[in-house]
């Protein structure tokens, strides 16, 4: 398998959050992305929200891991996770680079 050459680093963050803080962690995430966005100068982000309202996902695509990582060090990152951490049961996160892409086809 090849990858693009061009390919992103896409970090994929899997949230858990307790069944009665679903709507708080929500509200968190939608108040504080986009400032977190600029600060960690990625090259964009998407935020999901199960149907079930059970699980959320974030994903984040940087040019490359010290990117990222210096972004998880600072004090805006590290108080943003900490005002989460009682919300959640769980996060998973996995660190991904494209291999494939397929643009929308007109109609």
């Amino acid at each position: 398998m090849n990858f693009i050459p061009d390919a992103n680093l896409v970090s994929i963050t899997i949230f858990t959050p307790k069944p009665a803080h679903f709507g708080a962690f929500l509200d968190v995430q939608l108040e504080n992305l986009p400032r977190l966005g600029q600060l960690s100068e990625s090259l964009g982000a998407q935020f999901y929200a199960a149907r079930d309202g059970h699980r959320a996902i974030l994903v984040s695509h940087f040019r490359d891991e010290a990117q990222l990582e210096g972004f998880q060090r600072t004090d805006a990152f590290l108080a943003h996770r900490d005002r989460l951490r009682p919300m959640l049961e769980g996060t998973e996160t996995s660190l991904y680079n494209l291999v494939y892409v397929r643009e929308p086809q007109p109609a």
